[in-house]
């Protein structure tokens, strides 16, 4: 079963040419930035990680997600990273009891056995608002990105790949592309 990530014209009224792209991780970065319903403007050369002069923080990153692929259920991997995501913004060495991992560990044992795609928890679910729901959180690094990677890789088991590849525009994909804008400041 293949996943169609998310596209513009899914989420707001846009030219036809632009309507069919997925939405770029910048882009979901900069939506996750609005501020009370303000539209962000992004740079196409500079990226939406320079819009406000701020670095892009693991929160953001996890709420890009949300908006990018948000649809797509839950599953051991995307749990594995957004743990690690979450452990890396608190500095804690485990997640905490209530937090975005262990609600997205919770999603993905449920998910496991739910037969039916619209009664599992979507990223959208566990991710919406991920910059309030984590404790503190911070920019994301490159090792950030490594880590998260790491651990979304790790299990062996993905039902639309035949190797293990890191998501596309998913967590792992979200923290690299925040590692490298906030680099390029």
């Amino acid at each position: 079963m293949s996943h169609e990530p998310t596209k513009y014209g899914d989420v707001s009224r846009v030219p036809n040419e632009l309507a069919s792209k997925p939405i770029s991780p910048q882009d979901a970065a900069a939506e996750a930035r609005q501020d009370m319903g303000q539209r962000v403007e992004p740079d196409a050369h500079i990226g939406s990680a320079a819009i406000d002069g701020d670095p892009i923080t693991i929160g953001e990153a996890l709420e890009a997600v949300a908006i990018s692929i948000g649809d797509k259920p839950v599953d051991q991997n995307d749990a594995a990273a957004i743990s690690i995501a979450e452990i890396r913004a608190t500095g804690d060495k485990n997640i905490r009891p209530g937090g975005v991992g262990a609600t997205a560990q919770s999603a993905a044992t449920v998910n496991s056995h739910v037969v039916r795609r619209e009664h599992m928890t979507k990223l959208s679910d566990v991710l919406t608002d991920a910059t309030e729901k984590l404790a503190s959180d911070k920019a994301v690094t490159k090792e950030d990105a490594d880590a998260v990677y790491a651990a979304e890789v790790q299990f062996p088991y993905r039902r639309d790949a035949p190797e293990v590849i890191a998501e596309p525009g998913g967590v792992a994909a979200s923290m690299a592309t925040a590692a490298k804008l906030n680099e390029e400041k």
